[in-house]
């Protein structure tokens, strides 16, 4: 009769395969049931028993529920991963803005909001505009967009880190605790600015360095009585107006770069008695300024005769007021 066995092995298990009939063989161990081509350079399975497709059927699905249990997993975790971007004062706010779950709020969502004002009180208030600033004639006009919401949370559950998401700011109020830990968009359009103290805890001005100096056009800064370091200025040449409060200068000469500055407001400053006459005359020799307010008790350390003189000198060109 010839040699019913071949030199193939099962594929299952690694036993013999015998002849069944002309196209068929079996395996001596199992029963699995192969079909051997004429030139036996391959086999193709088709003769499978009721129990072993039973057994493909259960494995397919076992595998097809893994494989859904485990992208289950992963986008849940994308999910919950999107959700933990935020704070818990920041879900809250953002959840009611948007009206959807927070991994659902994309980078496109939140780049449509254009004012953010963001202040504490005994709870945290939000005030927000999908709308531009300054797109509009007027503050007066542009305040009946804005939207305010109120969101009661511990400092600890307050991230303003959490502001490097809103790429799409043009105009920025920060009035805070923790402020110095606020991280704005790498990618910023800001063109206003105005926050307290200027991390004056650290006496650093890292955070005004990530304001973008080719769209900035107005800062101010409050309560910056300890901001020792006003380096940051130098990169605001276009910057056009400029407000300090409660600032302690020791001389101007970070102003000279700001070739653009037509308004300058200084309120409560203090300055060296012997140099508040120099400073003050730095300051009116920057080309493009326009106005100049000054107020605080070291303004009054110019004689009558030497503010006299600083009028007659600028008079037509600046507008220079001692409040």
């Amino acid at each position: 009769m010839g040699n019913t066995n071949i030199k193939e092995k099962c594929s299952s298990c690694g036993g013999n395969l015998r002849l069944k009939n002309k196209l068929t063989y079996y395996c001596e161990n199992c029963g699995q049931e192969y079909y051997i081509s004429t030139d036996r350079t391959h086999r193709v399975s088709i003769h499978l028993t009721v129990s072993r497709i039973i057994v493909m059927i259960a494995a397919a699905v076992i595998a097809v529920v893994l494989a859904a249990v485990a992208a289950y997993e992963f986008y849940t975790g994308r999910l919950a991963e999107k959700a933990s971007r935020f704070s818990v004062a920041f879900r809250d706010f953002l959840l009611e803005v948007y009206d959807k779950p927070l991994p659902q709020i994309s980078a496109e969502d939140l780049e449509k909001m254009r004012y953010l004002k963001i202040e504490k009180d005994k709870t945290y208030q939000f005030t927000y505009s999908f709308e531009d600033y300054y797109e509009y004639d007027d503050w007066e006009s542009y305040e009946k967009t804005l939207k305010t919401i109120e969101v009661t949370a511990i400092r600890e559950d307050y991230s303003p880190a959490n502001l490097e998401y809103f790429t799409g700011l043009t105009r920025v109020e920060l009035y805070t605790e923790a402020w110095e830990n606020y991280v704005l968009p790498e990618e910023n359009q800001l063109r206003y600015i105005s926050c307290n103290d200027g991390l004056s805890r650290y006496g650093k001005s890292k955070f005004f360095s990530s304001l973008n100096p080719d769209t900035i056009e107005e800062i101010v800064i409050n309560n910056a009585q300890d901001l020792s370091d006003y380096s940051f200025l130098k990169d605001f040449t276009d910057v056009k107006i400029f407000t300090l409060k409660d600032a302690v200068l020791k001389n101007t000469n970070d102003f000279k770069n700001m070739k653009a500055l037509e308004e300058l407001t200084l309120k409560d400053l203090v300055m060296d008695e012997k140099k508040v006459y120099e400073n003050i005359e730095g300051l009116l020799s920057l080309p493009s300024l326009k106005k100049l307010t000054i107020s605080g008790s070291s303004v009054w350390y110019i004689t009558e005769e030497q503010w006299a003189q600083l009028q007659e000198t600028y008079e037509g060109k600046i507008e220079i007021r001692r409040e």
